[in-house]
């Protein structure tokens, strides 16, 4: 009888005289139960689902954001490195230019007080026999107003004072300091000087005393220029 078919199934006759059957869907009694006794079990789980659809927009425009700030960071840390390496590299230009600069005011310093002691050292003749030659000396290592007082050395009357004494100088020490630089190359220097004299009043007198001297190029060499005795 169509009565035992049972809930799950039905037999419908057409208006055509055919027989349509039609079949409700099973469900399970434990789920029937769960939903009667709290509804919105079924309705968390499409919730859930509803949720976890709705939300994978969101985590891709969350996614989307932190890669361009990423993006702007690291295009941040690049300028900074660029600008840090063109700093180093435009302190390491000026570094270097000053260290060559400073390299080559050493070597004129140097060229300028060796330059400056050996014609000092033509002013103290050891004797009247080699006046002439220390005489011809100072005037090549002399310009400007030192030029005129280097003739004052060859003077007979010069040789003929230290004949008369018997004079023999001896230098014993010489010292040379830059004292002061010039915007035209030129240089003061400070020279002290110790000389041993014998003459026919005394014998092994020692002197001291000091030159300013002023230290010019010409032709490529360092001349004196002026000479001046500095007071004790």
């Amino acid at each position: 009888m169509e009565g035992d078919a049972g809930a799950s199934r039905l037999n419908l006759v057409d208006p055509a005289g055919a027989e349509v059957t039609t079949e409700a869907p099973e469900t399970n009694a434990d789920d029937v139960c769960a939903a009667a006794v709290d509804p919105q079990l079924d309705l968390e789980g499409e919730g859930a689902a509803a949720d976890s659809s709705a939300a994978e927009p969101v985590s891709v425009g969350n996614e989307r954001r932190p890669s361009r700030l990423r993006r702007r960071g690291m295009i941040g840390v690049c300028a900074v490195l660029v600008l840090l390496a063109a700093g180093a590299a435009t302190g390491g230009y000026f570094a270097l230019r000053a260290h060559h600069e400073s390299q080559a005011v050493a070597r004129d310093d140097a060229a300028a007080i060796a330059a400056a002691k050996d014609c000092v050292a033509a002013t103290q003749a050891p004797d009247a026999a080699a006046l002439p030659a220390a005489a011809q000396k100072i005037i090549e290592c002399s310009t400007g107003d030192f030029g005129a007082q280097a003739a004052l050395y060859s003077d007979g009357m010069l040789v003929q004072g230290y004949q008369a004494a018997n004079v023999h100088i001896q230098v014993s020490d010489m010292r040379a300091a830059v004292e002061r630089h010039y915007a035209d190359g030129s240089v003061d220097l400070l020279v002290a000087v110790r000389v041993k004299v014998d003459n026919v009043a005394a014998q092994g007198q020692e002197y001291g005393y000091r030159l300013r001297v002023k230290m010019a190029r010409d032709d490529g060499q360092y001349k004196i220029a002026r000479l001046d005795q500095v007071a004790k």
